[in-house]
């Protein structure tokens, strides 16, 4: 209770920074695919103990987007986290990421309890929780959703949900593609000291 408290607090003052406009975003380019992939070894050992059927569907093997590294890792791991946690066992998990148009799609599909149809316009809203994830999420806040959005709002980027009650649930945000300009910039190795 004291952990689930703590990070009621922590989100709080998140939710206040993003509102009051104090928490900046330095926006910079990088792999998508190779933050996804770290994300997803960080679940192993649950997603281990569910048996799941893990996917990861990325044509290219990495995808430069250009957004603010550490707020984007925030709504991943959130939206990759929920999933597991909602997962039934043996259920198959996805994280898929391709490009259309300069534009990145992140989506992160699980097999499980879903969402009922009318919980779905609400899921972003702060503090809401469904009735079922109530009784499944000892831990939650009810504000990671709330979080992602704002999030990816400020991006000017967007995010959804698409779930079949008692069957699946899908999560899908964008992102923008880095130029090459931006690209060059944020990989470009820096020069030698006492260079000729």
């Amino acid at each position: 209770e004291v952990k689930r408290l703590s990070r009621l607090v922590s989100s709080l003052l998140d939710i206040s920074r993003m509102e009051s406009g104090n928490r900046k975003f330095e926006k910079t380019a990088f792999d998508i695919c190779e933050m996804a992939r770290i994300i997803l070894l960080s679940f192993e050992a649950k997603i281990d103990s569910k048996k799941l059927d893990v996917e990861f569907d990325a044509p290219e093997e990495k995808l430069i987007v250009y957004s603010d590294k550490d707020a984007i890792n925030q709504v991943l791991y959130n939206i990759c986290d929920n999933a597991v946690k909602f997962s039934r066992d043996g259920g198959k998990y996805r994280i898929r990421i391709i490009e259309r148009e300069k534009k990145v799609f992140v989506s992160v599909y699980n097999e499980g309890e879903g969402i009922k149809a009318e919980d779905v316009p609400h899921v972003f809203e702060r503090f809401y929780k469904g009735d079922k994830s109530r009784g499944l999420d000892k831990t939650g806040t009810g504000l990671g959703l709330y979080i992602a959005k704002s999030i990816i709002d400020a991006h000017n980027e967007e995010i959804w949900v698409k779930s079949k009650y008692g069957e699946y649930c899908e999560f899908v945000f964008t992102l923008k593609k880095a130029s090459d300009g931006q690209v060059k910039k944020a990989f470009a190795k820096p020069a030698e000291n006492g260079a000729d």
